[in-house]
């Protein structure tokens, strides 16, 4: 049975010829993963965005280049270059258009490995190194699938774009928050390549909020401690009260789609956390950082008033328990209903490459999803293993690489052609 609303013919020119390309997929997944651009600081990005553009003009298509306004880099506190790179197959009409998208930073490397993690190695089947799953595989398949529509000459009747963007592990407002206020967002459908494993769409992804709370106290000598105030002693009431907060997110389980086990709000209290100078003095500070996760029903704002409130209503109950938030990072969760067209296409190309129909599931991470689903529905697919991203020891299945590479060149004829 041919794939509906395409060519059988064509199809299986392209499905046999990204068969024909697994080499060159792994290649280029291997090349991508050679230059380190890790986050933070933002290492090699000018390298990887010329690598990219050049090969999207191999390819064929239109190439720009974008970047942040200089005031949002500031704002943030980041220096250029941080290029957001775009190729276009242009077919004339930009609101029919499919869009693409991946991130090219990844995070530092960390301990443990038993590879080289940017000197990429294929062992047993997988891909190693950094950034194998996140997301560089998924870079390579959706270059090798465009790669291929191109040479078979399809006529596609909308825009096919795609979209190489820094800065996602940092909450991407420079990245793909980029093309969004440029306005680049025009479209029918979009497509995130994060490491959803070829066995699972995902229509949905939880939220973000990192807060940094400063307590302040007030310094002496560790005899004269009756009369001052331990910022720490007055964070730890802060944390007990914080870590209160899980009791009632167990009555609060998403609705929508999400990976097993993970459809509650989380909350991390301390992931980073300093305070005192010395062992004989009473410390006047004490900083730690919350990480509150928020299923998509959430919204940021109501997550950050909860929190807020409760500190502020400690501080009214004792005057001495000073404490300053501060808003770090902040994502929205997103959620695309299931019976969008961009979801029943990758959930009818993923069945046909593999052979089992996959899951419609969701993400307990934060991707660039949410920057596209205010302006147009869109989904998470490509290749990857959840369970080793961050990690050490990252890889990728090679088969994931091939398979994920054809079920984006299916996705482009049910969409495009």
């Amino acid at each position: 049975m041919n794939f509906p609303g395409s060519s059988e013919e064509a199809e299986r020119r392209i499905l046999e010829r990204l068969e024909n390309m697994r080499d060159n997929i792994v290649r280029l997944s291997s090349d991508l993963i050679r230059i380190p651009t890790v986050n933070p600081p933002g290492e090699n990005y000018g390298e990887i965005s010329s690598f990219l553009s050049k090969k999207m003009d191999e390819i064929g298509l239109k190439v720009e280049v974008f970047q942040a306004s200089e005031s949002k880099l500031k704002e943030l506190g980041l220096k250029p270059p941080r290029p957001v790179v775009v190729g276009t197959l242009e077919a004339g009409k930009p609101e029919e258009a499919l869009h693409f998208n991946g991130h090219y930073d990844v995070v530092p490397a960390g301990e443990g490995w038993t590879v080289e993690p940017f000197k990429p190695t294929v062992r047993n089947g997988r891909l190693y190194g950094r950034g194998a799953s996140d997301m560089k595989g998924g870079i390579a398949a959706m270059l090798a699938a465009v790669e291929a529509v191109r040479k078979e000459r399809v006529n596609l009747r909308g825009d096919l774009k795609l979209s190489f963007v820094p800065d996602e592990e940092i909450g991407g407002q420079t990245g793909t928050g980029c093309l969004a206020e440029l306005g680049l967002m025009e479209g029918k459908a979009a497509l995130i390549g994060e490491a959803s494993g070829i066995d699972r769409v995902c229509v949905a992804h939880k939220g973000a909020l990192w807060l940094e709370v400063a307590v302040k106290g007030e310094a002496a000598h560790t005899c004269m401690a009756h009369k001052a105030v331990n910022a720490v002693e007055k964070a730890a009431k802060i944390i007990v009260e914080l870590g209160k907060l899980k009791e009632g997110f167990k009555a609060k389980a998403t609705r929508t789609p999400m990976l097993s086990g993970h459809e509650n709000p989380v909350i991390n209290i301390g992931g980073v956390i300093r305070g005192g100078v010395k062992a004989n003095v009473v410390p006047e500070l004490c900083v730690f950082t919350v990480d509150r996760r928020l299923i998509p029903e959430e919204n940021v704002e109501e997550a950050e008033a909860e929190i807020v409130g409760l500190i502020e209503e400690m501080g009214r109950e004792d005057p001495q328990l000073q404490a300053e938030v501060k808003r770090i990072l902040h994502v929205e969760a997103a959620f695309t209903p299931e019976n969008e067209k961009i979801c029943r296409v990758l959930v009818e190309a993923a069945g046909k490459v593999t052979g089992v129909k996959p899951q419609i599931s969701g993400l307990p991470v934060f991707t660039d999803m949410h920057f596209f689903s205010q302006h147009m529905p869109s989904a998470i697919y490509g290749p990857g293993v959840l369970e080793k991203v961050h990690a050490a020891d990252e890889y990728v299945p090679v088969e994931e690489l091939v398979a994920s590479a054809k079920v984006y060149a299916l996705t482009i004829l049910k969409m495009l052609a």
